[in-house]
Order: structure tokens, then sequence, then C-alpha cells
């Protein structure tokens, strides 16, 4: 029986790494496609793709197919985003290679990455051994220094270090099948300075039939009964990729133009320095953020926004999030 289409997605009760396995991965509502599990935490994307859960109409031999990309993908993804372990009647590719050459933030730029302009920051070649794991950006074998950023063949062959996971990789996914192309945004926009693709926003992402995770829903219910509330970086809690004691963090760094605002301060000019010296704090962890293999990255960026926006409307305050933010380096 095929299983339903999932609006806003149940996570998996159980989920174990095991090699080989077969995972089919809901994109949208009508749009599903072929995940290979490899060595943990690697994972082979296949550009099959279904309108339904139901990969067992015939017989694939994934042997005979190349991986439409292979990346590091962090557990919590399959939780919320598997529909499950596809049945047998797809054969596992027994050769794909694991990469070992990856793009990697500069070491010495390490922790101040917010010092430079975008175009002083520096990005390298380093070698990860599949059997060791990631060493850490001060662990990992720099095999080419300062890449050209504008090399086509860098741009397209290599990963950046790190987990793929959440909203993110969905977009990711979602914009290789429409090009038939493997791509990475995030990539392009720190190479290149350009990210020229659609679904920027998680609501864009709704709107386009991506399913939401499970406490995205269930507070849309909440917020149903309970009416209009301040949401604190929902997107951002909601998504594995952004470890939560650097989500507290940020939510600490906002609670403070909060608290503020109740004492009854509701004069702009001073709440809006209020608001540069909490985007400035921010701005201060970024290397935390990168630290622990993620970063304030669009979905972040649209969190944060949506936080400061629903805070703004919920005292009516006159300001415009953009201003609210302009001391930004994210």
């Amino acid at each position: 029986m095929q299983k339903k289409v999932r609006k806003g997605v149940d996570m998996l009760k159980r989920f174990s790494w095991k090699k080989n396995d077969i995972h089919s991965i809901q994109l949208k509502e009508d749009l599903y496609i072929i995940a290979q599990l490899l060595e943990n935490p690697y994972v082979a994307f296949f550009n099959i793709t279904s309108e339904s859960n139901n990969f067992n109409e015939k017989p694939f031999d994934l042997n005979n197919l190349k991986p439409f990309g292979v990346c590091m993908v962090l557990k919590g993804f399959f939780k919320t985003s598997s529909m499950g372990k596809v049945a047998k009647n797809i054969s596992p590719n027994l050769k794909v290679p694991i990469p070992e050459l990856f793009i990697s933030s500069d070491r010495a730029q390490w922790g101040n990455r917010s010092d430079y302009s975008d175009n002083q920051l520096i990005y390298n070649l380093v070698k990860i051994d599949p059997k060791i794991g990631d060493q850490g950006i001060m662990g990992n074998e720099i095999i080419h220094y300062n890449i050209d950023r504008n090399d086509s063949n860098i741009l397209n062959d290599y990963e950046f270090v790190g987990f793929n996971t959440g909203y993110q990789l969905l977009r990711r996914l979602i914009i290789s099948i429409d090009n038939n192309k493997w791509i990475d945004p995030l990539k392009e926009q720190q190479l290149i300075g350009e990210d020229k693709y659609p679904l920027k926003t998680v609501e864009e992402m709704w709107q386009a039939g991506v399913p939401k995770f499970g406490v995205e829903a269930k507070n849309e219910n909440q917020q149903r009964e309970q009416g209009t509330k301040i949401n604190y970086l929902i997107n951002m809690y909601n998504d594995p990729f952004y470890p939560e004691f650097l989500v507290d963090k940020v939510k600490e760094c906002v609670l403070q133009v909060v608290r503020f605002i109740e004492k009854g301060e509701h004069e702009v000019d001073k709440i809006q320095s209020k608001l540069d010296e909490m985007t400035m704090a921010i701005n201060g962890l970024v290397g935390e953020f990168e630290q622990n293999n993620s970063e304030i990255e669009t979905v972040a960026r649209d969190s944060i926004a949506n936080t400061v926006e629903s805070i703004l409307q919920y005292f009516k305050i006159g300001i415009d999030v953009e201003d609210a933010l302009r001391e930004r380096d994210w």
C-alpha cells in the first residue's frame, strides 16, 4: 500500500546508519528521490525521482548509474525527510567512490572571518581520509592553498567541508533536479558571491510543496489556537544543521532587545541602537557556528529576520527589518 504524503513531516521512530541501505527522500508533496547510505556520514543521491513514495514498480540496479552527487549528511536529516527504506528491488551501487578532497575556510582566518571582506576570505582544498574522518579546520591537510574561486572545475568538482541537512539540503536537491546538475547554492554564494536560484526562504519552499518539519506544523496549530505571539528562531531550532546551544546564544541576543522594549522604551533611535548591538553580538557567533560544522546562512538569516520582524510588529515599532539588521555580517 502506498504511504500517504506527509504535509507536516513525522520523524522516523528509528534510524540506524547501515551502509548501502537505500531511502526514499521526500522533497515536495509530489517529489521523491533515491538516497544511498555510504560510509557514515556520506550519502549518494541519484537522479531517480517519483511523484509518489513508490519506487517498487520496477527493479533498479544503481550499479548502472552514476550518482547525482555525494556529500556528508547528518543523521537527523533522515529522521525528518526519509519515508523509510526502499524495498529490495533496488540494488545499491557498490562502487561509489568516497570523496577525499574538500573546500575549506582558511585556518589563519578562523574565528575572525567577520574582520575580512568577502573578497579577502581565503579558501583551501583539503584532504579528508574517509577512514579517519574530518579532523576539523586545524587538522585537515591542506592540498592547495588559496584556491581560485572563479575556477569552474573547483566549483563543480569539490564539496565544502561539513554536513548537509535540513531545508538547506532539501533546497539543494530540488534545485539540482530542476537543473539536471549537482548544485550547491551555498557554495556558490560563498565562493562567487551569487545565489541565483529560487526557494531562498522557507516560506517559498513551503509554498512550493516542501513539507514542514513536525515542530513547525505543530507550531502553526498552536498559533491558530493561541493567537499572535513571538516565536523565537523556530526554523533554526527545528533544523539539526544548527546546534541548539548556539541557537540559544542567538536567542539570548534577541531577548536582550525584547527586555529593553518591555521596560517601556519605544524611541525608535534607542531601539535601533539596541538592535545594532544585538546584530553585532550575533556577528560574533559566526566563528562558533563554523567550528561546529554549521553556518549562519539562508535559513538562519531568514529565521533571525522573521523573529526580529515579529518582535517589531508585536510591539508596533516602526523600524523596517532590513534597517533593524543593518549591521549584519551574515
